[in-house]
């Protein structure tokens, strides 16, 4: 019985922490998906329930090969941003391939949280790489789910292709002094009569030898 609760327990605390993937749509993904004469938005919406935060996230890129370079050095750059949307799907603005990041241009201040400049060196590279969210990146991205959504800001100076773009986060409970939710408080309760079985059963023991 005490194995039994106490695997129950462990089981509906890990629950309370589970990492869930989101990928990209399917105009972001394959061949020449990325125009660098665009800049491409990523509206996500998420419902952080009632006494949860994300407390972990990652941008991961796989197998983005750069196909075409506007520049006589052959290379090529792209930004992402975290950008304080209300809008979710993926929206194209034109900045005609110019160089620099074109959403530091249209979101400033609080509104937008730069991440990573990954840099190509040639036609034809292919890089993989996972963008994971500082502390401070993390709270710019709860700020901007108060309303439900938020965006990836996506500018490719020159063209790639693209094998998969995902957005992974974990929620778990809002440490702070706030009620807990049904999911939290359920398993401290679990916890707590996994230790009132094991004090019964060694009182019973006790008694038993006594």
């Amino acid at each position: 019985m005490k194995k039994t609760l106490l695997l129950a327990t462990l089981v509906g605390i890990s629950g309370l922490a589970q990492a869930t993937t989101i990928n990209a749509p399917s105009t972001l993904i394959g061949a020449n998906a990325l125009n660098g004469n665009d800049a491409y938005s990523w509206g996500i919406s998420i419902a952080v329930p009632t006494g949860q935060t994300i407390t972990s996230a990652e941008i991961d890129f796989s197998s983005i090969t750069l196909t075409a370079s506007g520049n006589s050095a052959g290379t090529g750059t792209l930004y992402t941003d975290l950008l304080n949307t209300k809008t979710t799907g993926v929206a194209t603005a034109t900045d005609n391939d110019a160089t620099g990041d074109y959403w530091s241009t249209k979101f400033s201040g609080a509104n937008i949280s730069s991440l990573t400049t990954e840099g190509f060196s040639y036609v034809g590279q292919t890089q993989s790489w996972n963008d994971v969210l500082t502390a401070k990146q993390l709270a710019a991205l709860n700020t901007y789910l108060s309303t439900g959504t938020f965006s990836i800001g996506i500018d490719p100076d020159c063209h790639y292709t693209v094998g998969n773009i995902s957005f992974i986060y974990t929620l778990s409970p809002t440490s702070n002094n706030t009620v807990p939710d049904v999911a939290t408080t359920a398993a401290l309760l679990a916890l707590g009569l996994a230790g009132l079985e094991v004090f019964r059963r060694q009182f019973v023991a006790a008694k038993a030898k006594a």
